[in-house]
């Protein structure tokens, strides 16, 4: 009778994706503190220049100058930048205002050119924060609440990048927030890893309308900032979080291996990345949440390797 319920509880083990076992006796991680991986500290510029303000430690939006507003703050003390903002941006492109969606080959090709110019004009995170709260190419800035920007450390050990901005981010203004953000600190509980010590920006920086699909222009056009914040966060790894990042950064032909491989971005050395399941596919399945947890497992051995 004791046999049959151990094996009755193994069973249930593997179906919510246990396989491994961390200790002897079980504990509550989610009641621990343990040591966490913190990011390294940043290397001074070759020609021994003083650090930039933000490019050092998480990024926080600036406060008001020359009659600007200043970002609004929650109960949670978190700035957003707020949408009254001017914006020196030229107007969107034909075939490429609200609501569209598409355009000419010529307008798709001079919206997503526009977005590559306005991305490397940024000097530091706050201006490309700016530059990304005032682009007006992009149809998809028209109809979000808010611009999702990166959030995190400089120089951190790993940067998380999700899928398109949910409901809850859109209201909130934070990336990773709500349900999905619920999901995420469970799976990092058990982990010597916080959300202070993590870079964590969305594929997209703006919610799509009712939450469908990106097109392929509004991807495209969103690549270049988030190629952008990556060369100036300059994070040690990256983990793709489900199948759009992983579509946008590594192509739509590449085939998301369950182990690092090396990414190529202009100006940068190989950056190693890592594709796995988007937080919100814990509730989706055993399989799943096996998956997750063995991606995990491979991200902690790599960190503590390299550490």
């Amino acid at each position: 009778m004791l046999m049959e319920a151990e094996l009755s509880l193994l069973r249930l083990y593997m179906e919510w994706g246990v396989d491994t076992a961390l200790a002897d006796v079980p504990a509550d991680h989610r009641q621990s503190t343990g040591h966490a991986i913190g990011p390294r500290t940043a290397r001074p510029a070759p020609d021994d220049r003083p650090p930039m303000p933000g490019r050092n430690g998480p990024y926080a939006p600036p406060t008001a100058r020359s009659g600007h507003p200043a970002g609004l703050a929650d109960a949670a003390g978190n700035t957003h930048l707020p949408r009254a903002m001017p914006s020196p941006m030229p107007p969107a492109m034909p075939g490429t205002g609200p609501g569209t969606g598409v355009g000419t080959a010529a307008s798709i090709a001079d919206s997503v050119a526009l977005a590559r110019q306005v991305a490397a004009r940024a000097d530091s995170p706050q201006a490309l924060s700016m530059a990304m709260d005032r682009f007006e190419a992009c149809p998809l800035r028209a109809t979000a609440m808010h611009t999702l920007v990166p959030h995190g450390p400089t120089h951190a050990p790993l940067m998380l990048i999700g899928e398109a901005p949910d409901a809850d981010e859109d209201r909130s203004g934070q990336v990773f927030a709500g349900v999905c953000g619920t999901l995420l600190d469970e799976m990092l509980a058990p982990l010597p890893l916080t959300r202070a010590d993590l870079l964590l920006a969305t594929a997209l920086p703006w919610r799509p309308p009712g939450g469908r699909p990106p097109s392929d222009l509004e991807q495209r056009m969103c690549l270049p900032f988030l190629e952008r914040a990556i060369e100036l966060f300059a994070p040690q790894r990256l983990l793709l979080c489900g199948r759009m990042p992983a579509a946008m950064m590594l192509g739509r032909d590449s085939q998301p291996r369950r182990e690092w491989q090396p990414l190529a971005l202009p100006g940068l050395p190989p950056l190693p990345v890592l594709c796995m399941r988007h937080p919100l596919q814990l509730r989706a399945s055993s399989t799943a949440r096996r998956e997750i947890w063995q991606s995990l497992l491979l991200v902690m051995q790599t960190l503590r390797q390299s550490a």
